[in-house]
């Protein structure tokens, strides 16, 4: 694998271990074309309430325009760059294609500057081709996949991530996808997916050895609800340590967590699961 790893000459990098990018990546700077700015709102909505906590501050970011859709049937297209998207864990890819245009894709393992790639309704089954579910073949990995025709990949876009092709159900209207954690879910025929892992799957080694680099990210401190008032947490309170109790964990708001199924039995999409993500 592709670390970097650096002398103890701190407490912080002595356990710091990142993913050499000089081994990786071929471009520095992304496309002008293709970015555009971004405001920090620090996880607070448009009253400046705090909606999601921990959230803040962090290195100023670019947007860059990632095409999910691959619709552009048809058309081969040659992967020009690879490089760092700091709003995703996977790299991505400026793919220039014959008619001209340019956009970025997550990019698959393995995947090498200058190489051919298309989309299409039935193409070749081959790392970073999209095509519609039906056509790859059982047993194939994939990423990207899209939940809904037309709407773009919506799963398995996290670095060194894949599901897996099982094939066809008794209608033959759906497609037997397994997850990367697991689960067993129905997906419609005609829906894309890329073929191949996605990229970066070193990401889950690297070790960011102190909070001041989790600061940069734009993570703020995580408090313990034990350490708090009661006002402010379920486990607050008391004098000195005290124990959580004998209905807990919950979440700041009282709704119970760690363990606890808490998704809804009538959501929608409960008849798409074949089998679920915790069943062993």
């Amino acid at each position: 694998m592709a670390l970097k790893y650096n002398k103890p000459r701190s407490s912080g990098k002595r356990t710091y271990v990142r993913v050499n990018y000089k081994k990786h990546l071929t471009a520095k700077k992304p496309l002008k074309a293709l970015t555009s700015g971004s405001h920090n709102v620090s996880g607070r909505n448009f009253q400046g309430k705090i909606t999601i906590r921990h959230h803040g501050g962090g290195h100023k970011q670019k947007l860059r325009e990632i095409d999910f859709k691959r619709d552009k049937d048809n058309v081969m297209g040659t992967i020009k760059t690879i490089e760092y998207d700091p709003n995703r864990s996977s790299f991505i890819s400026l793919v220039a294609y014959q008619d001209g245009a340019k956009k970025y894709i997550l990019t698959p393992n393995d995947v090498k500057v200058g190489q051919k790639i298309v989309s299409g309704k039935k193409v070749e089954v081959k790392v970073g081709n999209c095509m519609e579910i039906q056509n790859i073949p059982e047993g194939t990995f994939i990423h990207n996949v899209e939940l809904n025709k037309g709407h773009g990949g919506q799963l398995i876009r996290s670095a060194g991530t894949a599901a897996q092709v099982l094939g066809h159900d008794e209608t033959n209207k759906f497609m037997l996808i397994k997850l990367a954690s697991g689960e067993v879910r129905k997906i419609s025929n005609e829906c894309r997916a890329t073929i191949g892992f996605v990229s970066n799957s070193e990401h889950n080694v690297i070790n960011l050895g102190k909070a001041g680099i989790n600061r940069h990210l734009g993570v703020r401190p995580t408090v313990r609800g034990s350490a708090m008032n009661p006002s402010d947490h379920p486990h607050g309170g008391g004098e000195g340590r005290q124990p959580i109790g004998k209905d807990a964990p919950r979440t700041p708001w009282g709704k119970r967590h760690m363990g606890v199924k808490t998704r809804n039995k009538r959501r929608y999409s409960n008849k798409m699961i074949v089998r679920n993500r915790k069943v062993k």
